[in-house]
This record gives C-alpha cells, structure tokens and sequence, in this order.
C-alpha cells in the first residue's frame, strides 16, 4: 500500500509523543514493504529525502503557537489532495479537520492521540476549535483509533461510535552506564527523574513541591522545557533549589542513560492520551511512582507506585517510601516485562494498523461503487 502520514511535526523525532509514534509505525510498515510517506514541518525534520525508507515531505507553516499545527495541516491537505495514495492516516484529533474533504479522494484513517483542549497551555478560542474538531474527527474517517481504552470509552459515551483501540508501542533498551551523564554532576542511583514537556498539565510544579517537603538526599532532574511556556517554565526554576538540574530536552545517548541509571522515575501528570514516557521509564525497568489518571493506569497498574493525582501530600509520601525501599518495585521486573511485550509490542500494533488500512479501503471503495450505481 501507498500510505501518506500528517498531523505530526515529522521525524526522525527528537521531541513529542506522537512523532515517536508516527516514526516507529511508518519506519514498521516500510520494513513490511509498504511505500510510506511523512509529511513534516520543514523547521522541525533536517534537510532530508528519506529516512529509514520513509520519504520526508517537508512543507512550511508559521511558527506561532495558535496558527502553526492548522496551517501545516492545510497545506499537507492541498499536497495529498494532488497525489495517488491508498490511504491517508492524520494522527491527532485537531489535523483530522482536513479529513472532511480529503475524504473525497482517499481511504481516511485518524488517530486520537489525548485532547488537547483539556490542557492549560491551551486559550478558550483554541479550546474551543479543538471540541470541534473532535466532532469532524469521529464523523468524518473511515476508521477511527485511540491509543488508549479510556479514550475509546469516552468516544462511545459521548458519540456512541466505536473507536478501535491501538497503543502505542515501545521498544526494550540496553541500559548505558553512567559515563554519558557525569558531565551534568549525576551517576548511577543519584537522582530522581523526570521526562516531559515543561506544560502544567505534566506535573512538574508538583514533584518539585513534593521533592522539596521531604528533601531527600538525592537530585531531581527534569528533563524537558518550554512548549509555548515560557512564563511556567520560568516559575518552575523560581521553586527549584541548588539539588533540582533542569537540563532541556536531551535525545539520543544522553536521554538513554537518564533512564537507566535514575534511582527512581516520577510521572505526575494531570492528563494524558496513552504516555510514551511512562512505556520508556517502565522499558528501562526503573522503579517508577505514577499519578492515578485513567491513562496512566492502563499501562502502570501493578507495575509502580501510584500517587493521588494532584496531590502534594500523597506524591511526597510516596517518594520517601520508595526511596528508603525501592526493593519492592525492582520485584516487578518480571511483570513488566509480559505487560510491554503482549500489549504495547510495535510488531503487533503494526499488524493492527495494516488490518485498519485494509479496512478503511474497503469501505471507500464500496461506498464509492454504490455512490456510482446510484447515478
């Protein structure tokens, strides 16, 4: 098949969940033999054709917090609507706008990664076109998907239609020692950790609050920054003492070797669509305390340490109890292990994928053909 992806900023991807998702998935189904194309925000991917046998579209768009994601999407729109594809797959829910009428050309599949209005960073005017758009996305594709169970649900309880439910997938990672991160003043089992863009809806005023109750005698790292945040990011800091190291957004080597020599990972965030960083923490085997959202308990329960959501008290609780006996989350390992590789395995939720596309393109061609005989 000729699969054409958007709605992402591209890949290779550095920073973004759904980007993570959009390169293991298309990279997936070209190992599979399939001719698989991105389209990608030219300030994003580098000057690239191709990568990993997926061809790059680069288009531009205009780098503003309200206007860029929309833009982006109406240009990939106008190139797809000149090109011959077998299928079209928008990932998130507000680039699935474009679907009402690129519907008329190509198999439509659109795939809700969270929603965005239910996040702060977000104003009531975005807000507003994002419920919108959610009611184009589960009208107008031929099949739609969630990567997640609750996400499902609330499809069906508010639009009583059915979603299918695809994960997103991780991959195990080779532990790195701790030579890659000495340059930041960490080694091995010295520091909690924490991965996630620096937006209020990802909790890190919250673990700093929690971290600065009990003091322990290890580091924090956040590991992240801004997205259109500068004013929280900078409160952040504010709240943050000498033993708390913001260090950006860190790929590669250097994100690697965080997770594998952290002493504990925290994820407290407010709200979620499915977390990669909750599958990367768990894919390192670390001990890993987690807020009690819906999302983050599908993947986590049973396997770390949950925490009231949104609660100061509870999360420090917590944190000094895993610390002084992180014996009784590295017993998990074995559970860890059978939960990633039956549910969240990239070949599987591959295969799933493939099985939609067929499905969307028989559904286009028997409404187009009965569109013909009523003519």
């Amino acid at each position: 098949m000729r699969i054409v992806m958007l709605g992402c900023r591209g890949i290779p991807a550095t920073y973004g969940g759904v980007e993570k998702v959009v390169e293991e998935l298309s990279v997936g189904l070209a190992k599979r033999g399939h001719e698989v194309s991105v389209i990608c925000r030219d300030h994003y991917t580098p000057k690239m054709r191709a990568y990993q046998n997926v061809d790059l579209i680069r288009l531009p768009t205009v780098r503003q917090k309200h206007l860029e994601m929309i833009v982006h999407s109406l240009l990939s729109a106008l190139y797809v609507c000149i090109k011959k594809y077998d299928v079209v797959h928008i990932h998130s829910v507000e680039p699935a706008v474009v679907s009402i009428f690129l519907k008329l050309f190509h198999p439509i599949v659109a795939t809700s990664h969270g929603q965005a209005y239910r996040r702060d960073k977000w104003g009531r005017v975005f807000k507003r076109m994002s419920k919108a758009a959610e009611r184009t996305f589960i009208r107008s594709p031929r099949v739609c998907t969630a990567v997640s169970r609750t996400l499902c649900q609330y499809y069906f309880d508010r639009y009583k239609r059915d979603v299918q439910y695809i994960p997103n997938g991780v991959k195990w990672q080779a532990l790195l020692g701790p030579s890659h991160i000495r340059r930041f003043g960490l080694d091995k089992d010295g520091y909690i950790l924490f991965v996630g863009r620096l937006i209020p809806t990802k909790g890190a005023e919250l673990l700093i609050d929690a971290y600065n109750k009990i003091r322990p005698k290890v580091k924090l790292v956040i590991v992240g920054a801004s997205s259109h945040t500068n004013g929280y990011e900078k409160k952040l800091r504010s709240k943050a003492g000498n033993d708390v190291l913001f260090l950006g957004y860190q790929y590669g080597e250097q994100l690697r070797a965080l997770y594998s020599n952290c002493k504990l990972f925290v994820f407290p965030s407010l709200i979620e669509g499915l977390p990669m960083v909750l599958l990367e923490a768990f894919s390192f085997l670390r001990p890993t305390i987690y807020s009690d959202i819906p999302e983050n308990t599908e993947i986590a329960d049973g396997l770390g340490i949950a925490f009231r959501s949104g609660d100061v008290e509870d999360l420090a609780d917590k944190l000094s109890r895993v610390l002084s006996n992180g014996g009784e989350l590295n017993a998990r390992d074995t559970r860890i292990y059978e939960k990633l590789h039956s549910e969240y395995n990239w070949e599987r939720i591959v295969d799933k994928y493939i099985e939609v596309y067929q499905t969307a393109v028989n559904r286009h061609r028997f409404d187009s053909s009965r569109a013909e005989s009523a003519l």
